[in-house]
């Protein structure tokens, strides 16, 4: 039969995609706009047979059917229509989420191409290897101090240090993308930059990789960037031993959270749409799966919400998988959010407010522009049951509220006592000399020894005073009995000073029971030590242990009106406590920044102290019940204290 000739076709790349298993993916890809399209195998076929007859081949003419034809022509028709709407349609503004091409990145790859064969090599491999061990190391030493860059991750701060340096993180970040899809041969097309909600970050865009590349070349693209990551934070982890001032060790800190948070929370991680969703697509060889998995849990979700009316529930296994993946993504995203809002909202005098609303943009509003999912549509007696449904949950709600009780339950972080009942101090002011190191202990072991030459020189002299004082009693004491009395009280009296004198001396030493000992960091020798100046802790190896633990203001109320149950978590297990062991404490101390009042809880168990040694545990209070609406505005009353305390910090700082 006759068939016209298409130019469209000319344009389109072609490709079957094998990876493995029988499974094959058959690609097309329009060169002009970059799209991808994943192809019917019926329809590939139709517009391979097209192209070959505007080559000229007759035989593929002569086999071209009707109905190859019109497939094959509507799909050129529908990528023309893209085409023209992408060149006439004005797309609207959008400060929420924007992407700005700015350079094609294809030419410069010939010139990338000899430094991507130098850097894309095992060699990073060890390297990184290597500077974990190193890292590993140091940590030990130094018991992995620079965690506690962690504690200050929502510092203002670390904030001003990820805002400025993560578009500089993110350019070595796409660089290694690039230089890994160079090496593999996969041509680049445009680097720019996605603006999330006004805040820059860089791009490249490797998706020819899909229709190019091997799929263990796409794997390597997709992990270069988590390579990168990974290799810039240990970059700062050492960095962090070696630089001088507490600014340089601050910032580079700040880097070393910022590039682990990142990649274990975000970048590495499958549920998020980022470089570790897709090795983990490749590693399954299920591609768009995030695209599909959001249809699935649409059509499910319509399904319900209609009563089964309109949409579909998911009938294969791997479509139960694809909305589970949905469902799981959802919930870790509105737990980030909820993690990070909580700790963020009240602070900065507002501008925590606007970091979350940031936050929520980024995780839920860019994802659903980016990967629009068409709308089901709903008539009829479909519309009435999804708003009945609707109804029906929000009733439900406020009933739950209204009459559905739980306990009101807080997990607080206890360890033993070594501020208090287990605190080993100097009992006499004096200069270390030796503080024994950490571990058990026998019975009489040396744990410190101080030296005072004070108080030696001073029992020097008072021996020495005792002495002549004794002589001169023995002169008087049978020649002048008033004069005797008066030097027998002054020999009583310098013996007193001199026992004193001499208990002091022996307080210098400290002598262990049978346990464990845990000596001070940071303490050398030669330190001087005031009297009551902790030294270390000691654990005896029997009796029960004692926890403490700081508790909150706002749950006192609660605890005074009573506790229904006590669990311990620690080392792994659970213990039930009985609750007459547990007792709150009131510190006699108010915060100065937020006013708030001081309290300690206080529990035992019948493990020994020793026992439990750098093994913190968690202890899980549950008080009376109350319905659930009781629940929402203890929340929000405690969001509201934390809001104030924040504040009044923030004015205190600032």
């Amino acid at each position: 039969m006759a068939v016209p000739g298409f130019a469209l076709v000319g344009q389109l790349a072609l490709r079957l995609s094998a990876d493995g298993r029988d499974r094959r993916l058959y690609l097309a890809q329009d060169r002009s706009s970059g799209r991808i399209f994943s192809l019917p195998r019926k329809l590939a076929l139709a517009l391979h047979r097209l192209r070959a007859i505007n080559d000229g081949d007759e035989e593929a003419r002569r086999d071209m059917g009707a109905e190859e034809l019109r497939d094959a022509y509507g799909f050129l028709r529908q990528m023309s229509g893209m085409r023209d709407e992408d060149q006439l349609r004005r797309k609207p503004f959008n400060p929420v989420f924007m992407s700005i091409p700015l350079i094609d990145l294809a030419p410069w790859q010939p010139r990338l191409a000899p430094l991507a064969r130098r850097m894309v090599a095992p060699w990073y491999l060890w390297l990184l290897a290597l500077m974990a061990l190193a890292c590993f190391m140091l940590g030990i030493r130094s018991d992995w101090a620079i965690m506690e860059s962690y504690r200050n991750v929502f510092s203002l701060q670390a904030l001003a240090t990820f805002g400025i340096v993560a578009p500089f993180l993110k350019v070595i970040h796409e660089l290694g993308h690039a230089l890994t899809a160079t090496r593999y041969g996969v041509r680049l097309r445009k680097g720019g930059l996605y603006v999330i909600g006004l805040y820059p970050m860089p791009y490249v865009d490797c998706s020819e990789a899909d229709v190019s590349a091997h799929r263990r070349h796409r794997l390597a693209i997709s992990a270069a960037g988590i390579a990168v990551d990974v290799g810039v934070g240990l970059v700062a982890f050492i960095a962090w031993y070696l630089v001088e001032g507490s600014y340089l060790q601050v910032l580079v800190g700040n880097i070393f959270v910022f590039s682990t948070l990142n990649s274990l929370l975000f970048n590495a991680n499958p549920i998020v749409k980022l470089d570790g969703y897709y090795v983990m697509c490749d590693l399954i060889r299920s591609r768009n799966l995030a695209t599909r998995a959001a249809a699935v849990f649409k059509e499910a979700r319509v399904w319900v919400m209609t009563l089964g009316r309109a949409g579909s529930y998911p009938q294969a296994a791997r479509h139960w998988a694809m909305l589970g993946y949905a469902v799981l993504g959802l919930l870790y995203r509105l737990r980030i959010l909820f993690v990070i809002g909580f700790a963020l909202m009240p602070r900065y005098l507002g501008l925590g407010v606007v970091l979350v609303a940031w936050g929520a943009i980024a995780m839920f509003a860019v994802p659903m522009m980016r990967d629009r999912v068409p709308k089901v549509a709903l008539e009829g007696s479909a519309k009435r049951a999804r708003t009945g449904m609707r109804l029906g949950l929000l009733a439900a709600l406020v009933i739950a509220l209204a009459f559905v009780k739980a306990p009101h339950v807080l997990v607080l972080p206890v360890a033993l006592d070594t501020g208090g009942r287990y605190q080993v101090t100097a009992r006499t002011a004096g200069f270390l000399q030796t503080l024994a190191p950490a571990g058990d202990m026998q019975p009489g072991t040396p744990l410190a020894r101080l030296e005072n030459p004070l108080l030696a020189d001073r029992a020097q002299m008072l021996e020495a005073n005792l002495d002549g004082a004794r002589l001169a009693y023995e002169t008087v004491r049978g020649d002048h009995p008033a004069k005797a009395a008066v030097a027998r009280e002054q020999v009583e009296t310098l013996e007193q000073q001199l026992q004193v004198s001499r208990y002091e001396l022996a307080e210098l030493e400290l002598t262990s029971g049978s346990g464990r000992f845990l000596p001070r960091s940071g303490l050398a020798r030669g330190a001087y030590l005031a009297s009551g100046e902790p030294l270390g802790a000691f654990l005896p190896d029997t009796g029960r242990a004692r926890l403490t633990g700081q508790f909150p203001e706002r749950y006192v109320q609660k605890f005074q009106q009573g506790l229904t149950g006590v669990e311990l978590r620690h080392a792994g297990q659970y213990e039930i406590l009985e609750i007459s062991t547990t007792e709150l404490l009131a510190i006699p101390a108010v915060d100065r920044v937020g006013g708030g009042r001081s309290y300690k809880l206080v529990t035992e168990v019948g493990t020994p102290p020793a026992a439990l040694a750098g093994q913190p545990g968690l202890l899980r209070l549950r008080f009376e019940a109350e319905p659930l609406a009781a629940h929402v505005v203890f929340w929000f009353r405690g969001l509201v204290v934390r809001f104030r305390e924040a504040q009044i910090a923030d004015r205190e700082s600032w």
